[in-house]
């Protein structure tokens, strides 16, 4: 199988040769005519010149319906592919060795599934280029950033098609002619031409705008993006005046993020082995679900990973993905949150990714599947305590829940979840085996299955369903509002250690189990 992305999408995804971006040297000659920036040092333009950049092939679409800029000048309509050298009369003669390395641009990518809110939303979007050993830092982030404004420039292709489409706010025909770094600072100044502030209401303007301020600041060493449309500091773009800093950084942007954004591995990115997926999110008790599927679309991993932040905040994310595939193909990495509600998949996320064959120093192991038949359930109150008020449904479900609990019968357990359980934090399928496996570690969650389902209970009221929870002490506004009485049935699962704890954090922390009044098992799970 081909490495080329285009090789193994065009069929689907028909790409044009006009719609692919051309080699940036004809900017670099039209930057060599104008008068160089004082961090742009003539070597290092010759160095820019000599990137040939070709980015994914996923077939693409504008969303903001203004065309596609190809980042060179009009009239200006050069393709030539990478040089070694360059020679100007301004400028000496430089011999530059090119090497390929990885990069990122972001654009809009449609809506994908259930869930969604607002959007579409900023995706990073793997892109190859060319670059040079260069002698200093500046020289590096430079070539860097002018290398990838031309991609980015370049559009995705107005004469492509993808499921979900990408997208850029940035207006046909704007191109690039300058750059310049601080030294010390990090911050980089691109200097546009005019079409960058034209035509476009605040959407718009704040899209472009996210679309620069996240692709450069991606680059290892870029602070912060300072603007000079047609040679003047901006900082003001559009007729209803969208206001950025000086200089520009990811800090305001926020609108343009899904729930959960996938920073690493960038949208068709060749991945290592193992994975590392990492990003930003901002979801309910601050879970990310996450699935990799091979090319044939089956599920070769399943797991979660916890943000650093939960519910009203966005925190970052990691997780180590390990995979076996026999041969290079392209998979999908796929992250959701659990809803709250009844644990279905919202607020997804899919990147396709390209998957490598593990080699002798990234085979993965296979976990064992020896398990325990017994479980912490047997130390658990044998008897099942009566409770008034629930509906009949909910009643004999919570009573086979906990015969199966108390009994250690994990098959019983498996055919009581109900559809998109979620347990712990918010992975979808066979829970029966991490409880297990936590079994096996000296945990106990099914010793605490069958403890809270003895606890006073508390029903929750929904539009669509209501729902009874277990202990009543959860889903409370703040933990100084559960009654005393809530809070002793809650002995001697919990000491007074773990009711400080709940104190100082606001609410309860510990497990809990739902089911909804039709009699389905929703969710078992533990934390913030």
């Amino acid at each position: 199988m081909s490495r080329d992305p285009f090789d193994e999408m065009k069929s689907h995804n028909p790409v044009t040769g006009e719609g692919l971006p051309g080699a940036p040297m004809s900017v670099a000659d039209r930057i060599l005519a104008r008068r160089p920036r004082a961090a742009w040092p003539g070597w290092a333009v010759a160095a820019a010149a000599a990137m040939s950049v070709a980015v994914v092939g996923f077939g693409l679409l504008w969303f903001f319906n203004e065309g596609s800029g190809d980042g060179v000048a009009d009239g200006d309509t050069s393709t030539t592919g990478a040089v070694t050298s360059t020679t100007s009369e301004e400028f000496p003669s430089t011999t530059i060795v090119t090497r390929e390395v990885e990069g990122v641009v972001y654009f809009f990518v449609d809506q994908l599934g259930e869930g969604w809110s607002g959007g579409p939303f900023l995706v990073p979007v793997h892109v190859n280029l060319e670059a040079a050993d260069y002698p200093t830092e500046p020289e590096r982030i430079s070539a860097e950033v002018y290398s990838t404004m031309v991609q980015l420039l370049a559009g995705v292709g107005d004469d492509a098609s993808a499921t979900p489409a990408l997208s850029s706010a940035i207006p046909s025909g704007t191109f690039i002619s300058g750059v310049g770094v601080e030294d010390e600072t990090g911050i980089v100044d691109v200097y546009l031409s005019g079409e960058f502030g034209s035509g476009g209401g605040s959407a718009s303007m704040i899209g472009r705008v996210g679309q620069v301020v996240y692709s450069l600041t991606a680059i290892d060493g870029v602070t912060g993006v300072r603007f000079y449309v047609d040679d003047v500091l901006t900082t003001v773009f559009g007729g209803e005046g969208f206001v950025v800093d000086n200089p520009a950084t990811r800090e305001g942007f926020d609108d343009l993020l899904p729930a959960i954004l996938i920073e690493s591995p960038a949208f068709g990115a060749e991945v290592d082995n193992p994975l590392i997926a990492s990003g930003t999110a901002n979801v309910f008790e601050a879970t990310v679900s996450v699935t990799l599927t091979d090319g044939d679309g089956l599920i070769i991993f399943e797991g979660f990973t916890t943000a650093t932040c939960g519910t009203g905040c966005r925190g970052d994310w990691e997780i180590a993905i390990p995979y076996e595939v026999d041969a290079l193909q392209m998979g999908s990495l796929i992250v959701w949150e659990s809803s709250a509600r009844d644990g279905s998949q919202t607020n997804v996320r899919e990147h396709p990714v390209w998957l490598v064959p593990a080699g002798p120093d990234t085979a993965t192991t296979t976990p064992s599947t020896s398990l325990p038949t017994g479980c912490s359930g047997l130390n658990a109150a044998p008897e099942l305590v009566e409770q008034e008020g629930l509906p009949e449904a909910v009643a004999a479900k919570r009573a086979t829940i906990f015969d199966a609990a108390v009994a250690c019968d994990w098959e019983a357990l498996r055919s009581l979840l109900g559809p998109g359980f979620t347990y712990t934090f918010g992975i979808d399928s066979d829970a029966i085996a991490y409880w297990q496996e936590l079994e096996a570690s000296g945990d106990d969650p099914i010793y605490y299955l069958a403890e809270l389902l003895n606890r006073p209970f508390l029903r929750f009221i929904d539009v669509e369903t209501d729902m009874y929870y277990w202990p009543s002490a959860f889903n409370h506004e703040g933990w100084y509002l559960v009654s005393l009485d809530d809070r002793m049935a809650l002995r001697p699962l919990y000491d007074d250690e773990d009711f400080a704890l709940f104190e100082e954090f606001g609410g309860y922390l510990g497990y809990r189990v739902g089911i909804l009044e039709d009699g389905t098992w929703v969710f078992f799970l533990e934390g913030d």
